[in-house]
This record gives C-alpha cells, sequence and structure tokens, in this order.
C-alpha cells in the first residue's frame, strides 16, 4: 500500500519544500531596511514640525503637506 502512495507523496514532500525554502529567503531579503522612528521633523517652507511618517519629500526637502510642497 505504501508503495503504491510514494509516487504521489513525492512531488508533495518536494514541493511542500520548495514552499518553504522560498517563504524563508524571502522574509531574509524584503525585511525592512529600517523602521521609521517616532521623530518630529520640521517643514522646509512653514517650520511646522510633523511625524516623520507623514512627511512628503520633494526636491531634497522635508514638507508637511501638499500645499507647502508646491514652492
Amino acid at each position: 500500500m505504501l508503495l503504491k502512495l510514494l509516487p504521489l507523496l513525492i512531488p508533495l514532500i518536494i514541493y511542500l519544500i520548495f514552499f518553504v525554502a522560498k517563504s524563508y529567503l524571502k522574509s531574509l531579503f524584503l525585511r525592512p531596511s529600517h523602521k521609521k522612528n517616532e521623530t518630529m521633523i520640521v517643514c522646509y517652507q512653514c517650520g511646522t514640525y510633523t511625524h516623520e511618517s507623514l512627511l512628503i519629500k520633494k526636491f531634497g526637502k522635508q514638507f508637511c503637506s501638499d500645499k507647502c510642497s508646491n514652492i
């Protein structure tokens, strides 16, 4: 009975091994290089302090809104 199931199980086992290896390698290479912290950055145009995750970066400068970034 086991010998009859063996040809069916081998491709499944090989697929599972490749799937686990692929997901492991993907998690290694797709890690965020740096997480944004809780820093407040000053707007180049108006001087308002804004959380780093909300900044708009244009022309190498950091702005608090679209209005400020349209110089």
